[in-house]
């Protein structure tokens, strides 16, 4: 009985500190360093301000490397004329996975904006564009930081900065995020939090409010978002 009681307990430890779900590879807007399996796939479903919909499609085509599209239609729902964008291409590239030492590192490049405008042709808050992002467990089991770099305005250069949070509170069940995103560009920086929850090991929502701080809504200002994700594998 006692063989029986220490082989229950140590099975019981082992699964407490395994995770089945599957990576995350971004936050809210900000990316993680994780990427995904080889063979692995992710489809997101975004819903956002002004009865939109932004579509992502990612494949882990090689074992250090995912690519992508994403793509965003506004005013599905609601009032006024349908707004589609034009597609978008996402690459991220794992360059070290990270160990106990020393952090994750990823390079990638992300197109996909927010809220298009036909009449510029561009989006109204700039994707990532070419970033690099390093991220670790700390202090606490579950408790990831990621902190990256990125440039989304060519024409200016400019190097801006973000930085995101995640812990989960329940396991395999619910997480909860935090980032601050565009560090560096004044009052276009953006706090964003919200929780995740997971439904299957594969299957999960979120509930987000993106830019906590601003109350102005030409800004999109506390924008309240819901997402859908899957991960599966070929």
């Amino acid at each position: 009985m006692k063989k029986i009681l220490v082989t229950l307990l140590l099975l019981f430890a082992v699964q407490a500190g395994y995770s089945s779900v599957a990576p995350v590879t971004e936050i809210i807007d900000t990316p993680t360093h994780s990427i995904l399996d080889y063979s692995g796939y992710e489809m997101q479903f975004r819903m956002f301000a002004g009865g939109g919909v932004l579509s992502k499609l990612n494949f882990g085509i090689f074992k250090s490397l995912n690519l992508g599209v994403g793509w965003e239609i506004s005013n599905i729902i609601g009032v006024g004329n349908v707004v589609v964008a034009p597609p978008t291409l996402q690459l991220k590239f794992n360059i070290y996975e990270g160990d106990i030492k020393w952090p994750g590192f990823s390079i990638g490049y992300d197109g996909q904006g927010y809220f298009y405008d036909e009449t510029s042709a561009e989006f109204l808050q700039k994707g990532k564009g070419i970033y690099i992002v390093v991220g670790k467990e700390l202090f606490l089991p579950s408790l990831n930081f990621n902190a990256g770099l990125n440039i989304n305005d060519f024409k200016e250069a400019r190097v801006i900065g973000f930085v995101n949070s995640s812990v989960v509170v329940i396991e395999d069940a619910l997480m909860f995020m935090l980032e601050c995103d565009n560090i560096g560009k004044g009052d276009m920086t953006r706090l964003n939090s919200g929780l995740k929850l997971w439904i299957t090991e594969t299957f999960n929502i979120d509930f987000a409010v993106r830019n906590l701080t601003s109350s102005d809504e030409s800004k999109f200002g506390c924008e309240r978002i819901f997402r859908i994700n899957y991960q599966g594998k070929f």
